[in-house]
């Protein structure tokens, strides 16, 4: 367990902040400004607890679901670590990595209003600004879910063999 939060811990190191502009890329409804509230100055992850993770933003615990493609790679390390150490209770990374790249979810389409595309475009685009060592730790964080989930998990199994496994192949060369 230790060397996969080093991995991880590794792997997210030279993040930077993204800044309090680019927290998330939604408008639309409470959460988002929300998030920006909970979020902005916050440029040192480690500092932030579990408690804030669980709750942020303002009650929901759906920050996972709202960060820009650059906080995602700024804060995903702390929930990632605290997911691994049990002390996750609303937020999902699985969720967050996964959903957008199965069969059934990376069809679904987006409001033309919040950009358009599909789910499994602006995932993909999301995950794309992953170095190899940021999508490999993402793979092994995600092979150690599937294996306490007793192997079983479709959900994780087609992230996995939809995109995830290709990038850590593509980054091993």
């Amino acid at each position: 367990m230790q060397d996969l939060i080093d991995k991880i811990e590794q792997a997210f190191a030279d993040v930077e902040y993204p800044g309090d502009d680019d927290l998330t890329d939604s408008t639309y409804g409470e959460e988002p400004a929300a998030l920006v509230k909970d979020f902005s100055g916050k440029t040192n992850r480690q500092e932030l607890d579990v408690a804030f993770l669980n709750q942020a933003p303002d009650g929901w615990g759906t920050a996972l679901s709202f960060f820009s493609a650059r906080a995602l790679r700024f804060f995903l390390p702390v929930y990632l670590i605290a997911d691994i150490r049990g002390e996750l209770d609303r937020p999902d990374p699985v969720s967050r990595l996964c959903s957008s790249l199965t069969p059934l979810g990376e069809t679904n389409k987006i409001a033309r209003t919040w950009g358009g595309g599909t789910m499994g475009e602006r995932a993909r685009a999301d995950f794309a600004k992953f170095n190899d060592a940021q999508a490999s730790a993402v793979v092994a964080y995600l092979c150690w879910k599937l294996d306490a989930a007793d192997g079983y998990d479709p959900t994780i199994e087609q992230a996995l063999e939809n995109y995830w496994l290709g990038r850590a192949v593509d980054a091993q060369g």
